[in-house]
């Protein structure tokens, strides 16, 4: 499958040949955990999930977004949630790509919230949720 990679580490971004496996994604990213990350479209980035809590001495911005530590695959969705290649230009995405140096220049920790879950009813969850987004809030 082909997709493109932002190398943080070495700080370029090259198109690749991956095979469309989670073993592959985490040995090409450098990780054991993957998040899929929706750009738009049918686009998705594929990064390390616990990339922020990893260490990562090396991460990039896309655009504007949100900081990401350590490396990505981008790659297009099916309609049935499957990957499949990329048709973008490495090129296009190497001018949006800004490589940061995480060791000088942190990402904050990621934040989240906490919440018990007393059961599955619909009621419950939604209150669970709302409790969350309020740990979150002030934890922020």
């Amino acid at each position: 499958m082909r997709a493109v990679f932002i190398n943080a580490v070495d700080r370029k971004v090259e198109e690749v040949q991956i095979e469309n496996t989670l073993e592959a994604f985490y040995a090409k990213i450098g990780c054991e955990m993957i998040e899929p990350i929706a750009l738009g479209g049918r686009f998705v980035m594929i990064v390390d999930e616990e990339g922020k809590l990893r260490g990562w001495k090396a991460g990039f911005r896309l655009g504007d977004a949100e900081g990401i530590a350590g490396n990505a695959l981008i790659v297009c969705e099916k309609a049935n949630g499957d990957f499949t290649d990329c048709p973008l230009p490495a090129g296009l995405i190497a001018e949006m790509t800004k490589f940061l140096d995480l060791e000088k220049d942190p990402l904050p920790p990621p934040a989240f919230g906490i919440a018990v879950l007393s059961d599955l009813k619909p009621e419950s969850i939604e209150k669970a949720r709302e409790e969350a987004l309020r740990d979150l809030e002030q934890h922020r």
